[in-house]
């Protein structure tokens, strides 16, 4: 299923690349990933989320294809309190390299133009590391396939001009990933909501 996601997002983004606008887009990324590990608190901090977009209008009305490469920072923290104000917390943070594909419909050719959007995406951990008072190691994953997650994405936006856009986002992972704290497992599916300005040239 994870070769069958990235191969159709690699062809589909190759053919984007030849689009009629290119541009840029940063945002904040709203980390509600499910994670477990028993016994414990777990709280998730937002992220910084941008990089490169290519859009091409695929021939039909008000509809086009959007690609991206895009850099995104996770974190979360697991508290193990154990009263008194003893307890250790763990923070964890992944630097990541995403690869959405977006179908964009535009409904209403209006000078503020509103849009929904769906499509796919895959995202490659690129590094990560585990800190808590004392120390600092990087993350290790159960499996090298665990640096690698793929799912859908939906969400809706708005051109507030011809070359500056409004795009909020829903992603929702489909692949469970082993993160090891020691010899025990974290166990991590990405979710999260993204808010950013596209600036198209």
């Amino acid at each position: 299923m994870k070769t069958l996601f990235i191969s159709i997002l690699l062809l589909a983004g190759a053919y984007t690349v030849s689009s009629q606008n290119i541009g840029i887009q940063a945002g904040i990324r709203l980390n509600t990933s499910t994670v477990k590990y028993t016994g414990v608190d777990i709280s998730r901090k937002a992220g910084f989320e941008g990089g490169l977009s290519y859009q091409h209008s695929i021939g039909l009305p008000s509809l086009s294809l959007r690609a991206a490469l895009l850099y995104f920072n996770q974190e979360f923290s697991l508290e193990n309190d154990m009263g008194n104000n003893i307890g250790i917390t763990y923070h964890f943070m992944e630097d990541n390299l995403k690869l959405p594909l977006i179908a964009e419909w535009t409904p209403f050719p209006t000078k503020i133009k509103p849009f929904v959007q769906t499509g796919l995406y895959t995202s490659y951990a690129i590094s990560g590391n585990i800190k808590d008072s004392d120390s600092g190691n990087r993350i290790k994953y159960e499996k090298a396939g665990h640096r690698i997650d793929y799912g859908i994405v939906i969400g809706a936006g708005v051109y507030l001009t011809r070359h500056i856009i409004l795009d909020t986002r829903y992603e929702h992972g489909f692949s469970g990933r082993n993160l090891m704290l020691g010899d025990q497992i974290v166990y991590v599916c990405n979710k999260g909501y993204s808010v950013s300005l596209r600036y198209l040239f």
